[in-house]
């Protein structure tokens, strides 16, 4: 019998009280995972805090601050019981592990994904991608409005009673954990005791504050951005009927109650209360504002925003009109009138700001920067520093001119990021590529392996820890060409994720064809990409979590405009790694990370991959008949038929399969060119992939496999075998090598 799981599983889409505007969010947890609350770098920066004073926030704390000496003391045991575990290890175990999972809750990887963001302070979109993606144009209304309920989904999920019971019970474990290692500490040093419990407490307003108001603005800002050629529209677009609302304003009107919706939703939801966190004091709440309006329960306030809301609108329209009345007199009133449609949005926006400001207090100002860049610029110790990636060109078939137009398109497209990012304009001239020759350093084109085990070699660190560049002799002279020798301008790489310009990111750039096949995905989605590979990531061992993340193979494809403002963010601050971002990826058409998903974005890319697994089921179905020499489509007619069918496909000089003509006979085909070769690799990955979306993994598998070994070889049957263990499949040797036999002849692949 299977052991009973103890993680209480939280189903979000379960919860009464769910917001219509989010419903398609909760709807949409395809692929769950185990959510630990507080976020496990939290602890991390809570330390750097405990020695360096800074809040997430920017400000600096009057406590006590911790000696650096003094978080030694952390891997020591607690003198007042026998417990084995250090410190650092109770505390690590509140946050979410097989000792202590009680307070874990599962949620969808949709939802996760943008709490992990959000979190780690970081927007779900800036300013770029936003544009992009081309959020900004009327025809994308209803994806740009889904990116915005997400970040309410989130707060949504995270203010439901079990999570934010479970939530506050962790912090005040590892807030009395944090009370044991303070009374070891002070036990130990001289002069003015440390209070580690009260700078926990401190911390985490701090940083919720962080998380609240920039999300919070994120949403407001841009849905008046969306709001208002909506108005503009509105109140001057005059109808035939002045008494009937035609399609026009309503479609308008429908657009703007959506957008009204998402920002008083947003106003009482985002947001985490800290009622009953070990030494927060919970603010008085100001004369005149309804208690119910800053309940700590999410369920209280969204039952008392809409009432309040219908109270103050219709008085204020009520008095409105009546002042009107009492300057102009009685005059006729026209339901479609776009004078009516503006007082009525005017009264509607003043009214919702006022219960914003009762709701949520005076915005924040200034806005807290992303905690990530300061942290990386306090990690700056000199105008000339420079930290970034390695990046390494895999690719030889090009000129030098043909490589430098790419490096300048790509280094441009990489560049433009930051907008809506606080702070970013200071970091950026500290970011730096470091470009690595692989044919000058021996590796062979496309071989990632080869990079990977050169990149280990050449900047080791066992712990993942961003890490010192190695510098060249002094006597070398600088330079920014590609060459075996690391530039001295690059003082601290980024050791979780190396860079690799292969064939498929240089097309992404230079081809004029890498576009969208359809108006319904986005086209921000399709611009260049370029491939980042986790340098610790064993093969054999697979990915850490592979039923969270299915198909990790320790490389992800994303997007040029996602390299500074969303890759390197998430690394530095440790919210997110490649793996993390992967399922991310797994629907793009050609596994792209492209940042945050909202349903209709994955359901575009869904409905494509469909349309594009039916016709490569038909293009392989064409070649297998071109390969064994058969009539394709086969036909049951008669016997002339068929002969007239034979004839013309000999006849034919149209190869689809391949785009070139040629004669066709029963003869064996002849040895594919480079051309053949690599058309043929891509339909059996995209062959694969269609497997995959079909459950079909271990055919998938096997394909995948026959990809890497070279033609007319046999697969390596016992890499096979372990990735199928990996991905959870019974293996059987006999077996398995009958079915990869099987398949090599059905795909035209004889093994010898």
């Amino acid at each position: 019998m299977a052991p009973r799981r103890q993680t209480p599983i939280y189903k979000h889409m379960d919860a009464a009280g769910q917001l219509a505007i989010t419903h398609v969010h909760n709807a949409n947890q395809d692929l769950s995972l185990v959510d630990r609350l507080i976020e496990p770098q939290t602890i991390a920066h809570f330390l750097s805090f405990c020695c360096e004073g800074t809040l997430p926030n920017g400000k600096t704390t009057s406590l006590e601050l911790l000696k650096g000496k003094e978080l030694s003391l952390l891997e020591q045991k607690p003198e007042t019981d026998e417990s084995p575990f250090h410190f650092m290890d109770r505390i690590m175990s509140r946050i979410g592990s097989l000792e202590d999972d009680a307070r874990m809750c599962v949620v969808g990887r949709n939802i996760w994904s943008v709490k992990n963001r959000l979190w780690a302070g970081m927007i779900p979109l800036s300013e770029q991608r936003w544009k992009e993606k081309g959020l900004d144009r009327p025809d994308n209304f209803d994806i740009a409005a889904q990116y915005l309920s997400a970040v309410v989904a989130v707060f949504e999920y995270l203010n439901r009673p079990r999570v934010q019971d479970n939530m506050r019970d962790t912090f005040n474990l590892i807030s009395q954990h944090w009370g044991e290692f303070e009374a070891f500490v002070n036990s130990r040093r001289e002069g003015r005791p440390v209070g580690i419990r009260k700078l926990w407490t401190e911390f985490i307003q701090a940083h919720f504050e962080v998380i609240t108001e920039r999300a919070h603005r994120w949403v407001l800002v841009h849905v008046n951005t969306l709001r208002e050629p909506l108005i503009r529209d509105l109140t001057t677009y005059r109808p035939a009927n002045l008494d009937e609302v035609d399609s026009v304003q309503w479609r308008l009107t429908d657009r703007l109650h959506i957008l009204a919706e998402i920002a008083g939703v947003a106003d009482y939801t985002i947001m985490l209360p800290m009622h009953g966190y070990y030494g927060y004091t919970t603010p008085p709440i100001p004369s005149g504002v309804l208690p119910t309006l800053r309940s700590p329960k999410w369920d209280v306030r969204n039952e008392a925003y809409g009432p309040y809301m219908k109270s103050l609108t219709r008085g204020q329209m009520i008095q409105q009109t009546l002042e009107r009345r009492e300057r102009e007199g009685p005059r006729v009133h026209h339901v479609a009138d776009p004078v009516e449609f503006q007082r009525t949005t005017r009264v509607q926006l003043g009214c919702q700001a006022r219960a914003r400001r009762e709701i949520r207090g005076d915005p924040v100002e200034p806005v807290p920067k992303e905690p990530w860049i300061p942290d990386v610029m306090r990690s700056i110790k000199t105008e000339t520093s420079r930290v970034g990636f390695v990046i390494y060109r895999l690719t030889y078939g090009q000129s030098e001119a043909e490589w430098s137009a790419f490096r300048e398109k790509f280094e441009a497209h990489v560049s433009d990021w930051g907008r809506g990012q606080t702070g970013s304009a200071v970091l950026k001239p500290h970011l730096m590529l470091e470009w690595r020759d692989g044919k000058e350093l021996g590796i062979p084109e496309g071989g990632i392996e080869a990079a990977k085990k050169h990149y280990l070699d050449t900047y080791p660190d066992s712990e993942g820890e961003d890490v010192e560049s190695p510098q060249p002799p002094e006597d070398s002279e600088s330079s920014d060409s590609d060459s075996s020798t690391p530039l001295t301008l690059i003082s601290s790489i980024n050791r979780r994720a190396f860079l690799a310009v292969d064939l498929a990111s240089y097309t992404s750039y230079t081809s004029k064809t890498y576009t969208p096949c359809s108006p319904d995905i986005p086209p921000g989605d399709f611009t260049g990409f370029i491939l980042a590979i986790d340098p610790d990531f064993d093969p054999a061992e697979g990915p850490d979590r592979p039923d969270e993340t299915p198909g990790f193979f320790g490389q992800l494809r994303v997007l040029g405009s996602l390299l500074w403002g969303d890759l390197f963010g998430m690394l530095a601050s440790q919210c997110a790694i490649l793996e993390d971002l992967w399922p991310l990826a797994l629907d793009h058409p050609d596994n792209v990370y492209a940042g945050p998903l909202v349903p209709l974005v994955t359901k575009a890319w869904r409905v494509h991959n469909g349309i594009r697994g039916v016709l490569m089921n038909e293009m392989m179905g064409y070649v297998r008949a071109r390969l064994e020499g058969r009539v394709w489509p086969s036909s049951s007619a008669s016997a002339t038929a068929t002969s007239t069918a034979q004839q013309a496909d000999t006849t034919t000089n149209t190869n689809t399969a391949t785009g070139t003509g040629s004669s066709t006979s029963s003869a064996p085909p002849p040895p594919l060119d480079s051309d053949q070769t690599s058309l043929r690799i891509w339909m059996m990955f995209q062959y694969a992939r269609s497997l995959r979306g079909r459950g079909q993994t271990r055919q998938a598998i096997i394909v995948e496999s026959m990809i890497r070994a070279p033609r007319g070889a046999m697969p390596d049957m016992a890499d096979v075998a372990r990735r199928m263990e990996l991905e959870g499949i019974p293996v059987s040797a006999g077996e398995l090598e009958r079915e990869v036999h099987a398949m090599g002849r059905d795909q035209g692949c004889p093994m010898q």
